[in-house]
């Protein structure tokens, strides 16, 4: 695992999908409304399994899918959620678009591909990224594609004690 204090950098290995939906699920009790949540990681690493998790922590009861062919999702819960994908838009195309303009303060906002938004991207509150993590302990041993390193990272004080907090219950709890 690593850190970095200055801006609250902890690295965490889940060993699951359900495993990562109850790590976002613990981000999503934590969040108090205005937060921007940056979702990197390549296809398939579960950036919408977090944010499902997420969701969940936020008291929202419906399924929440990939938001891929629609650009945004909008669910309520105790806060209302906007969830974005613009892993098939430039830079330019997410700024035409003004999906990230008309939003209230008090929701949260969760961005799949916050890359390809640019200079069109909201102040961040907290970046996540995903990273397949391939353990083979034995040469005859099947990876485990299950296994996820998920980065948790923001330069704001709330947030460094949410991430410190998240990271010492998991020691503790490993």
């Amino acid at each position: 695992m690593s850190a970095n204090r200055e801006t609250g950098k902890r690295t965490l290995v889940v060993e699951s999908p359900c495993e990562a939906r109850f790590l976002g699920r613990t981000l999503g009790e934590q969040l108090e409304g205005g937060e921007v949540i940056l979702m990197a990681g390549s296809l398939g690493a579960g950036k919408t399994t977090m944010v499902q998790g997420i969701a969940v922590g936020l008291g929202i009861h419906e399924p929440v899918k990939s938001p891929s062919f629609v650009l945004e999702r909008i669910y309520r819960g105790r806060l209302v959620l906007h969830h974005f994908d613009f892993y098939r838009l430039s830079q330019e195309e997410v700024i035409e678009s003004g999906l990230l303009y008309d939003i209230e303060d008090s929701a949260v906002i969760a961005i799949e591909w916050p890359e390809r938004a640019g200079e069109a991207l909201p102040g961040w509150t907290l970046k996540i990224n995903i990273e397949f993590h391939e353990v083979c302990l034995d040469p005859g041993q099947e990876k485990s594609m299950d296994k996820r390193k998920v980065t948790l990272e923001s330069t704001t004080a709330r947030w460094v004690k949410v991430i410190e907090n998240i990271w010492k219950d998991r020691n503790e709890n490993s």
